[in-house]
């Protein structure tokens, strides 16, 4: 088990890859009666353009507490002066390690980001388990794409928790978890104390950057690890492959983004 790593990255999927109708990150529908930008490039070439799927990660320090750690990451984007700085808080609890993400972002951010979460990789013994969670489900939502989604407890096999599509892309995220147990690992996460917001879960064999690099499903490399994904928001999935892009109120800009989860 390694991580956790912060990931802005998905997989781009083919909406994210389309640009057949006018963009909204660079133009307000509203203001252009739904037309946006005619010009404005796919959202997948813009997050590729500024470095997205190429961060690189700095340890700057880590620090003992009474009860745990501290440690302060720089993250920076490819071919960018943009980045993020994170802090991880771990803290010993009797019910497990808590552990708290900050991610402040600084630098000329002006691009959506696909998604922000950690990456944590597990055992690859854990690919043939049973995933049991409690929180959205059964199958994948979005912050645009939710209506068929409902809060319950649920499981499946970990190879049925993402779509296998004709060209690999992102899927299988569920956001707003409350429990997931796969094997002998337990997630739990907590509530934002002002919103109430929870982190979202995806659990895949591949990174985000070897799904986006495949071309169709054979080229996906033979799996090592199981990878759980714990998300504080994604940018939406709009339909600019053939409609409309993401609109603002589901889009994901840099801000400032804290969340916590339990692991035990």
């Amino acid at each position: 088990m390694s991580g956790p790593r912060l990931e802005l990255w998905r997989a781009p999927t083919d909406n994210d890859r389309g640009a057949s109708q006018g963009g909204y990150e660079t133009s307000d529908p509203v203001l252009t009666l739904g037309v946006g930008d005619p010009t404005a490039p796919s959202s997948a070439s813009r997050w590729e353009a500024r470095g997205l799927d190429r961060l690189t990660h700095r340890l700057v320090s880590v620090t003992r507490t009474d009860d745990g750690l501290v440690q302060r990451v720089r993250v920076a984007a490819a071919n960018s002066g943009a980045g993020v700085e994170v802090t991880h808080r771990w803290t010993l609890t009797d019910a497990g390690l808590l552990l708290r993400t900050d991610a402040m972002p600084f630098g000329g951010w002006d691009v959506t980001w696909p998604r922000i979460g950690v990456r944590i990789d597990l055992p690859a013994a854990l690919l043939s388990e049973t995933a049991s969670w409690f929180g959205t489900g059964p199958d994948e939502s979005y912050a645009d794409s939710s209506h068929a989604a409902r809060v319950g407890r649920f499981q499946a096999p970990v190879s049925a928790m993402t779509t296998r599509y004709s060209m690999p892309q992102e899927s299988g995220h569920r956001p707003e978890l409350r429990t997931l147990s796969v094997g002998p690992i337990t997630v739990t996460t907590l509530p934002d104390p002002a919103s109430g917001h929870r982190a979202g879960f995806t659990l895949t064999p591949w990174t985000a950057q070897q799904v986006g690099r495949a071309g169709h499903p054979h080229e996906l490399p033979v799996p090592d690890a199981l990878y759980l994904y714990l998300d504080d928001a994604q940018h939406g999935l709009g339909s600019r492959a053939c409609g409309l892009d993401v609109l603002p109120e589901h889009q994901l800009w840099p801000s400032a983004r804290s969340w916590s989860v339990l692991l035990a």
